[in-house]
């Protein structure tokens, strides 16, 4: 029996006033015709009281001239700001040395160019995927492809189907860039063929920068899985997979809080409820595009005929706060200790549940946190499983390689910048670890006895100095140590503390997590 495509219904939002997050058209009246040339984005008042029906939105979105982050937590740094962030020479965050730490003993104490090279090969690999999955005894399996390419499966929509297969934000490319030739380019190869993976159902889009949004893996998506893949995007990326060859019947593009569900054959059957979901960050590819496409998170429901649904989010590009201090996030002290996988580090007597919660909250309270997250939990559901964004852009690291790559770190004269400074559209793991306890701080019900778990994402994969890998993996350990998180490298082995805590796992390239 072939796999057909699933069926798609898409519920619409019916505001009456125009979203915050739109910047709108209004066109002068005697010069309507000319409306490229006469109008400009506003966002008066008065636009936000036009009926939003849907026998008139999709001619709406031609109103839309961009989009914005609506909240105060969004901030561009200031010139100031932005060169308080700088630094020169050796990075010698204490974080490079806990993850090396764990290497093997022969290559833990080295810390030269070569030898930290050396101790990311052995702590991020790439592994041969496992894409079965048994349905009837999980609820979900996880395979990291590299940055924010997730594989997500999920039991069958139909009696005796295969499993629901959701790929998130894929690249298989070497650069994420509008040239193979130049821009940023991979330092760990996919973990598989595009090719080699199962039939997809459905891929989730989060943005159009390079990184997430690949052309060439789009256009092979198509051309190898024809016959079941829809494509769910935020609002006005439609039009690029159209260009792209891809039918406009299997391209839905949602807004904010718009849902789309999928679901078998029988209306007693399943469904998989795809929630577009707030981030915040921005768009474009071209320069003169900037954020006229939405970005988004997205927020899965599977539905269950016995038992509770369960629930998945993909935090896609994101930021969540803006950290001015260049010294943020807290650090390890410089001669931290080494940590097992699983057990907590910091202070030989964990701090309290009230002091992880003030060290938390008590963090760059110049600029306010996104407070989006804490409303998608409020409104949709605690997840059980969350991927989240772990480092920086590629661009960044792209230009710094220029130099890197043939000088000494002493002579490198192109200079790095605190991760604080593009904490508003990029959170680095401090804030994901924060990001994870917000949304999942208040488990109750259905998951009290199942705690969330989070897979971090968006690292390990366009870096062109391997002490970015150690440097991640630290700080992700660290944090979580001090927000009274489990860090862990797999869900295998005994669990070695309370069986409660919330863990955050970092995986390999291409490895799988079954729950």
């Amino acid at each position: 029996m072939d796999h057909l495509p699933l069926k798609i219904s898409v519920t619409r939002n019916t505001n009456e006033r125009t979203p915050k997050h739109h910047v709108v058209i209004k066109p002068s009246p005697w010069t309507s015709v000319f409306t490229p040339w006469t109008s400009t984005p506003i966002k008066e008042k008065a636009i936000r009281k036009r009926s939003r029906s849907r026998e008139n939105l999709q001619s709406g979105t031609d109103r839309i001239a961009s989009f914005e982050n609506p909240w105060p937590s969004f901030h561009k740094p200031t010139r100031q700001e932005l060169w308080d962030s700088l630094a020169f020479g050796a990075d010698e965050d204490p974080c490079i040395e806990l993850a090396a730490s764990h290497a093997p003993e022969v290559l833990a104490d080295g810390s030269s160019r070569a030898m930290r090279d050396k101790q990311a090969a052995q702590l991020l690999r790439i592994e041969t995927p496992d894409f079965s999955f048994d349905g009837d005894k999980h609820r979900s399996k996880s395979t990291w492809l590299g940055h924010a390419s997730m594989l997500l499966q999920l039991p069958s929509l139909g009696i005796g189907g295969s499993p629901t297969r959701v790929l998130f934000d894929p690249i298989f490319s070497m650069r994420c860039s509008p040239s193979q030739s130049v821009g940023p380019i991979r330092s760990y190869f996919p973990p598989c063929k595009l090719e080699e993976l199962p039939p997809i159902d459905v891929v989730l889009i989060s943005h159009n920068h390079y990184d997430h949004l690949d052309c060439e893996t789009i256009k092979g998506l198509w051309k190898l899985h024809s016959s079941t893949i829809r494509f769910v995007v935020p609002l006005k990326n439609k039009k690029w997979f159209t260009e792209c060859g891809v039918p406009a019947d299997r391209v839905e593009e949602l807004d904010w809080w718009e849902s789309a569900v999928l679901s078998g054959a029988e209306s007693s059957d399943p469904q998989l409820q795809i929630t577009c979901t707030p981030a915040q960050h921005g768009s474009g590819r071209e320069g003169g595009d900037a954020n006229t496409t939405l970005w988004s998170s997205w927020y899965l429901e599977r539905s269950a005929a016995h038992g509770n649904p369960y629930r998945v989010f993909f935090a896609g590009d994101t930021g969540y706060q803006f950290h001015s201090d260049p010294s943020w996030p807290p650090r390890p002290p410089a001669t931290a200790p080494k940590i097992g996988p699983g057990q907590s580090t910091g202070p030989k007597r964990p701090m309290s549940k009230r002091a992880h919660s003030k060290e938390r909250d008590s963090l760059s309270t110049e600029y306010p946190a996104c407070p989006a997250f804490a409303e998608i939990a409020m409104r949709l559901g605690q997840p059980h499983l969350l991927y989240l964004p772990l480092a920086l852009g590629a661009t960044w690291a792209y230009l710094k390689s220029f130099f890197s790559n043939y000088l000494p770190d002493s002579l490198d004269p192109f200079p790095r910048h605190s991760p604080g400074i593009a904490g508003a559209i990029h959170m680095p793991p401090w804030d994901a670890v924060r990001v994870l306890r917000e949304m999942t701080d208040n488990t109750a019900g259905d998951i009290k006895s199942d705690r969330p778990i989070a897979i971090g994402m968006h690292w390990g994969t366009f870096v062109t100095d391997q002490t970015e890998v150690l440097k991640t993996l630290g700080q992700l350990e660290w944090a979580c140590s001090q927000q009274d998180v489990e860090f862990s490298r797999s869900l295998e082995g005994k669990r070695e503390n309370d069986e409660q805590r919330v863990r955050f796992l970092a995986l390999n390239h291409g490895q799988s997590v079954t729950i």
